[in-house]
């Protein structure tokens, strides 16, 4: 009986998380990606504390309560987009040395909306390992990752959710990340 109450709540939350509405947003005149409609932008102090790096991303939105996040950011590269194949091994060495335990989902090279995209999906788990006391409980996560070259340019586009909200947000983040539309500068 105690088993049936756990998985009859467990399918109540899923049955009622309702799939957000996207809108499009125009990141910039050559990009644009389709967001729910409640997500805003990141402020800048979260910025540098969820994603601290030397640049700032191009973009970074976040839902209302602050825990699912979509970041594009840009990096001059000299590979080409022919090279896909040799960043998808190289990336995918870099993710799994950043986290304690990683779980594959995808790991491809798709073309979405006529572009080349590496493309990663995966859970993670970060665990407190330089402590001897008072470890703190991992940090899991569910994420898709997705590279692609644009010119001299590596754009890097991430969908960042907490493990426990996976399956809620799992359609919404494939339907983020397949609505990349990016159109070669002129």
């Amino acid at each position: 009986m105690r088993y049936f109450a756990i998985t009859l709540c467990g399918l109540f939350v899923l049955a009622s998380f309702v799939i957000p509405k996207l809108k499009d947003i125009k990141i910039n005149p050559n990009l644009t990606v389709s967001l729910p409609k409640n997500f805003v932008v990141m402020p800048d102090d979260a910025i540098a504390m969820k994603y601290p790096a030397p640049r700032k991303p191009l973009a970074a939105y976040t839902s209302p309560d602050g825990q699912i996040d979509f970041v594009a950011s840009e990096r001059t590269s000299t590979f080409q987009g022919a090279d896909l194949a040799v960043l998808k091994e190289f990336y995918k060495a870099s993710i799994t040395s950043r986290y304690s335990e990683v779980k594959f989902i995808q790991e491809e090279i798709k073309t979405l909306n006529k572009r080349n995209f590496i493309v990663f999906e995966f859970t993670s788990s970060l665990r407190d390992e330089g402590r001897k006391t008072n470890k703190l409980a991992p940090i899991r996560k569910y994420t898709i990752i997705q590279y692609t070259m644009v010119n001299d340019k590596l754009m890097v586009f991430t969908f960042n959710a907490p493990i426990d909200l996976q399956e809620a947000w799992k359609v919404t983040a494939n339907k983020i990340m397949q609505s990349i539309k990016i159109s070669d500068p002129s």
